[in-house]
């Protein structure tokens, strides 16, 4: 290969490497908050972790439900109903 190529490729390489990166760190873009989400079905947890993790939200409902009729009311409602109350409704 011809040298001057082989130096822009190097070049091309390390500009493409920092892209994305400040001082070396993976510049990621903030993470969104925790919120629940004013179009769920019930109170809108499931719908508010859905959309943090970016996930369709039917897995969730799905895991819930198991999890109410694996345990009772008790140990999964609590958190439920915990989690309604703590995390913020999403702004309009």
């Amino acid at each position: 290969m011809d040298s001057r190529y082989e130096e822009r490729y190097r070049q091309y390489m390390k500009s493409e490497y920092r892209k994305g990166y400040d001082d070396g760190w993976f510049d990621a873009e903030p993470r969104r908050p925790l919120r629940r989400s004013r179009n769920g079905i019930l109170l809108g947890v499931c719908q508010g972790f859905a959309d943090w993790l970016a996930i369709p939200a039917w897995p969730l409902r799905v895991a819930t439900i198991i999890a109410f009729i694996a345990t009772g009311f008790w140990p999964v409602g609590a958190l439920y109903l915990a989690a309604a109350l703590i995390m913020k409704p999403a702004s309009r």
